[in-house]
C-alpha cells in the first residue's frame, strides 16, 4: 500500500525540479536600537528609509540598508520618550563569511534546540566573531547616521538599547538554511514565473515563500490565501468578502 507508483514518483521529481530551479537569496545583518527621541523632529523622520549608493547595483553586498522606525506611527510600541529603530541589509550578506564560526559545515538551517539555548548560540564565543560582527555592522550604523546623525551618542544614554544581529543570528532564530531570506526565481525569471499553489500531485496544494508571489510575510500570506481560494467556489468567496466588508474586517 505504501509502494510508490510511477505517477507519484514523477510528480515528486517535478516538485524537486521546481525547487532546484530556484536561487537562494542572501542573509542579513541587523541593528536593533531603542534610543531617546528628545530633540528629534518627527516631521523630518519617516517610518521607513532606504539608504543606498546609486552607483552600485541594488543587490551589491551591504549596499541597500532598510531602516524602520515604527514608533513614528505608534509611539506606544516603546517606553515614553524613546524610538525603536531597526536597520538591516536587504538580503545581501554572504553567509560564507560566517561559515568558520559554525561547528558543522553541513547546514540544514535547523539549530536542533531552542534558539535561546547556550548550545544554539555557541558560535558567538568563537575567536574573531565579535570583531567581524562589529566590522559588518558599521554599514548599518553609517546608514542610520544619514537619518539620525547623533545615533551613536543616543545609544549611550540611560535606558537605551543596542543589539546587533548577524547572519548566524538570523539563521538561528528563523531556522533558515545559511540564514537565507528565502528562495527567489532563477536568473532571467521573475516572481511571475514562480510555481502557483497547485502541484503535480492531485489534491496537494502548496503555499509559502517557494510559491507565487514569493518571499516576505505579505507574499507568504498571499500564497496561503490563493491556496485557500483554490478550494472554494468563487461565489462563496465573494459572499464571504461581502460579509467581512459589512462587519468592518475588510476595507
Amino acid at each position: 500500500a505504501n509502494a510508490k507508483t510511477p505517477a507519484i514518483e514523477s510528480a515528486v521529481a517535478k516538485v524537486r525540479e521546481q525547487a532546484n530551479d530556484m536561487e537562494m537569496t542572501g542573509s542579513f545583518m541587523h541593528l536593533h536600537l531603542g534610543i531617546p527621541k528628545d530633540g528629534l523632529d518627527n516631521s523630518d523622520l519617516e517610518m521607513h528609509h532606504s539608504v543606498l549608493n546609486f552607483n552600485l547595483d541594488v543587490t551589491a553586498e551591504q549596499n541597500l540598508v532598510i531602516i524602520s522606525i515604527p514608533t513614528i506611527a505608534d509611539p506606544s510600541l516603546a517606553p515614553h520618550g524613546y524610538h525603536i529603530v531597526h536597520a538591516y541589509t536587504a538580503a545581501s550578506e554572504d553567509f560564507s563569511d560566517w561559515d568558520k564560526f559554525m561547528e558543522s559545515r553541513k547546514d540544514s538551517g535547523k539549530v536542533g534546540t531552542s534558539p535561546n539555548s547556550r548550545a544554539a548560540s555557541k558560535y558567538n564565543t568563537q575567536d574573531g566573531y565579535e570583531e567581524l560582527k562589529a566590522e559588518k555592522a558599521e554599514a548599518l550604523w553609517k546608514a542610520v547616521e544619514c537619518v539620525i546623525p547623533d545615533v551613536r551618542e543616543r545609544v549611550k544614554a540611560e535606558g537605551a538599547v543596542s543589539i546587533v544581529g548577524t547572519p548566524l543570528t538570523h539563521r538561528r532564530y528563523n531556522q533558515r538554511y545559511r540564514g537565507t531570506y528565502g528562495p527567489a526565481p532563477s536568473e532571467g525569471k521573475d516572481v511571475w514565473d514562480l510555481p502557483g499553489c497547485t502541484t503535480p500531485i492531485k489534491g496537494l496544494l502548496a503555499c509559502g515563500d517557494t510559491c507565487f508571489p514569493g518571499i516576505g510575510l505579505p507574499g507568504v500570506a498571499a500564497s496561503g490565501t490563493i491556496a485557500a481560494n483554490t478550494l472554494v467556489d468563487v461565489k462563496i468567496q465573494l459572499e464571504l468578502m461581502k460579509e467581512l466588508r459589512e462587519n468592518g474586517s475588510l476595507q
